[in-house]
C-alpha cells in the first residue's frame, strides 16, 4: 500500500484514480505524517453494500431520535388531557 501526503494527492489525483481503478492500486493518504485516509478501489457490490449500510444506519438514527422525542412528550404530557382533545381545539 502506497503512502501519499494530502498535498500529492491534491497535485496528482486523476493520475492517483486511474491507478486505482485500472492497476487496483491502494493508498494511505496522511495529513501532517499521520494516516487520514484510506483509498481503496470499490466494486459496485462493494458500492452498493456501503449504501445499503449507510442507509440502514440513518433509518435506525432516525428511530431512535423519534422515539426520544416521543418519550419526552408522553413524559411531560398532562395526564388529564387525551391527545385527541388537543389535536380537535387546535382545529377549530
Amino acid at each position: 500500500m502506497t503512502i501519499i501526503g494530502v498535498n500529492e494527492l491534491s497535485e496528482r489525483t486523476a493520475d492517483i484514480l486511474r491507478r486505482i481503478q485500472d492497476e487496483r492500486a491502494e493508498y494511505v493518504v496522511t495529513h501532517e505524517g499521520k494516516p487520514v485516509a484510506l483509498l481503496l478501489p470499490a466494486g459496485a457490490e462493494l458500492v452498493e453494500k456501503a449504501k445499503l449500510e449507510a442507509g440502514g444506519e440513518a433509518l435506525k438514527r432516525s428511530w431512535e431520535a423519534y422515539a426520544s422525542i416521543a418519550e419526552k412528550i408522553r413524559s411531560q404530557w398532562p395526564r388529564d388531557r387525551a391527545s385527541a382533545d388537543v389535536l380537535n381545539s387546535l382545529r377549530r
